[in-house]
């Protein structure tokens, strides 16, 4: 019996250019913005609404480093925060390849300031 060959596959986009990415995703493509159930889970949880994810995605700052993530999807996974509506909401999205370049919210969390 034959063992075939697994394929690698490489980042569809270079990591200097996800941020820019998601920020182009947050503020024009609501289609190619995704929330996994999670996500929405926590969102409900903790009462944190699409605009204020939005907001993060769009102009939130980058904590710790972004990594290639090979988790079900792959794609770079990315860490921001930011002060919105009173809140510190940080919001952990993937930048995947589906039909088109799609960014996932895996989850949210948030404090008072």
């Amino acid at each position: 019996m034959q063992e075939t060959a697994k394929l690698i596959e490489l980042p569809f986009i270079s990591s200097d250019s996800v941020r820019d990415e998601i920020r182009r995703i947050a503020g024009s493509e609501t289609e190619s913005l995704s929330l996994l159930d999670h996500a929405l889970e926590r969102m409900i949880q903790r009462d944190i609404s699409m605009r204020q994810i939005i907001n993060v995605l769009k102009n939130g700052e980058q904590i710790g480093d972004m990594r290639w993530c090979s988790d079900k999807e792959r794609g770079w996974r990315y860490k921001l925060k930011r002060v919105t509506a009173g809140i510190n909401v940080t919001v952990v999205a993937k930048l995947v390849n589906r039909e088109n370049t799609t960014c996932l919210v895996v989850t949210v969390w948030g404090q008072e300031e």
